[in-house]
């Protein structure tokens, strides 16, 4: 009995997904990390960056917290001592006091990025920069703050009271606890992940932060792009 085209198109079918699911697995291995500070940039940066067209499987893109700029050299010592030692970092950082002062670390895997990406307020001592909060638009912000859970609900009635005195040019949660502290509030009780929640939710435009972000994570892994594990070095 002789092969029929309708043979040779269901093989190449079955070629074409296993290659795919090998693929997929390969980029697993040969990922992409993506350091990110918090919880709040845990909880948001998938989601956000998705829209921007980033594939995470297929792309072999993994987020990992580093729970604040004091733990991140450890966390990139940690992981070079691992069999993850050899994959390409993405380092986002606020771009405020603590961030701007952090001593990278110099390696080709590593590419640094701040958040936002462009300067949003002005610090004391002159300098700019800004926060994830900030990188959102502000009207975003102030909409998300205003919503259950972010904020004690019997700040929700003084909206308008926050708006007419908030300064986008000063840092956002800063004022936002000087707020609830005038009030008779605690200042640190803000749930930030939820925060974070809200604003990736409510958001109507993709902020440039999240755009630019998606484009290093293309061009990096266009330039170490996921070998199929026939052509995969194994350096011993």
């Amino acid at each position: 009995m002789g092969t029929t085209m309708e043979d040779i198109q269901y093989e190449e079918m079955l070629n074409e997904l296993l290659f795919e699911k090998v693929m997929k697995n390969e980029a697993k291995k040969q990922c992409i990390y993506i350091f990110v500070e918090g919880e709040s940039e845990e909880l948001a940066f998938q989601p956000l960056l998705e829209d921007c067209g980033i594939d995470f499987d297929k792309l072999g893109i993994v987020i990992a917290n580093y729970n604040g700029i004091g733990n991140l050299k450890h966390a990139i010592r940690l992981l070079h001592k691992t069999l993850s030692h050899d994959r390409p970092i993405i380092v986002t950082y606020d771009d405020d006091h603590e961030g701007k002062i952090i001593k990278k670390i110099n390696s080709p895997l590593i590419t640094y990025f701040k958040i936002p990406f462009s300067p949003v307020v002005s610090y004391n001592d002159g300098t700019l920069g800004g926060t994830f909060e900030e990188s959102f638009p502000k009207d975003c912000f102030i909409e998300a703050c205003f919503q259950q859970n972010v904020i004690a609900s019997s700040f929700l009635s003084k909206r308008n009271d926050f708006e007419k005195k908030f300064n986008p040019t000063q840092p956002w949660l800063a004022q936002l606890a000087q707020f609830i502290s005038s009030n008779g509030g605690t200042p640190n009780s803000i749930n930030k992940t939820k925060l974070a929640e809200n604003m990736m939710l409510s958001v109507s435009q993709i902020p440039e932060t999240y755009n630019e972000l998606a484009k290093l994570i293309i061009d990096i892994r266009n330039k170490t792009p996921i070998k199929h594990p026939e052509n995969v070095d194994l350096n011993l």
